[in-house]
């Protein structure tokens, strides 16, 4: 709660960060296949809601990238998404699908991205009513994942949510794989809400250098592989350490 600034100061956030990454980015041995994801969780600039800055570090960036920014529509769900198109992995039959996969990552495997279509109006500071919210008015119940979905890894949903919520596979779902994002409107309507349909395959935004979906063969060739991951989760302030190979 100190480290990631949400009871301190960015400052001394930025401190303890620097002090923590400094030995690691100097350790090329551990930095040889690792890709570091600094990142926040909210921003306080209004006036920009909730864009937030990201920053990739370690020995997985590719050389001519080094320095250079990334305009690409990210969300936090990029981040599973990413991890599912690394390793070809299932998806969770929610926004992970159809979210954005980190370009340095889809780079190497062939995967396309998109923007989507509402990026410049959506406001990622107002929330839509859900399961968390304690007005009654804006209680919604957990809904299910779409189990028609196919994801960045180019799977289907994980066998695992298939079991818990296979009973549900005719329950209206807000996740299409669209990647379309959501907001609380202008915090009375909300005109950005998701919205609830049948469950039904999205479309197709995933893809590969080839144009054919990904297959066990060529993991072995183009994975970036884990060996670590250290995850520090705050209010304001998220690192994620991922081990990667470089192709």
């Amino acid at each position: 709660m100190l480290n990631d600034g949400h009871n301190t100061s960015l400052q001394y956030a930025a401190n303890w960060t620097q002090s923590f990454l400094t030995p690691l980015l100097a350790n090329e041995q551990f930095m040889n296949r690792t890709l570091i994801l600094l990142t926040y969780d909210e921003s306080a600039t209004y006036p920009m809601p909730n864009h937030i800055v990201s920053l990739l570090l370690g020995g997985a960036v590719p050389s001519n990238k080094k320095g250079t920014t990334d305009d690409t529509m990210y969300t936090h769900y990029s981040i599973i998404s990413t991890l599912e198109n690394n390793w070809e992995l299932p998806n969770l039959g929610r926004y992970d699908v159809g979210a954005n996969v980190f370009q340095v990552v889809a780079d190497q495997t062939g995967y396309s991205n998109h923007v989507p279509s509402d990026a410049t109006s959506v406001n990622n500071s107002l929330s839509y009513g859900g399961f968390l919210n304690n007005d009654p008015k804006k209680y919604l119940p957990i809904p299910a994942p779409n189990l028609q979905l196919v994801g960045a890894g180019g799977q289907g949903v994980d066998a695992s949510v298939h079991n818990y919520w296979n009973k549900a596979e005719s329950e209206l779902t807000p996740y299409d794989g669209s990647g379309t994002l959501y907001d609380g409107g202008n915090g009375v309507s909300d005109p950005n809400a998701p919205v609830y349909k049948s469950q039904a395959p999205g479309p197709n935004v995933t893809s590969t250098a080839t144009g054919s979906s990904p297959t066990k063969g060529s993991a072995a060739s183009r994975t970036l592989v884990l060996d670590n991951r250290i995850a520090g989760l705050g209010m304001l302030l998220s690192m994620v350490l991922v081990a990667l190979l470089a192709v």
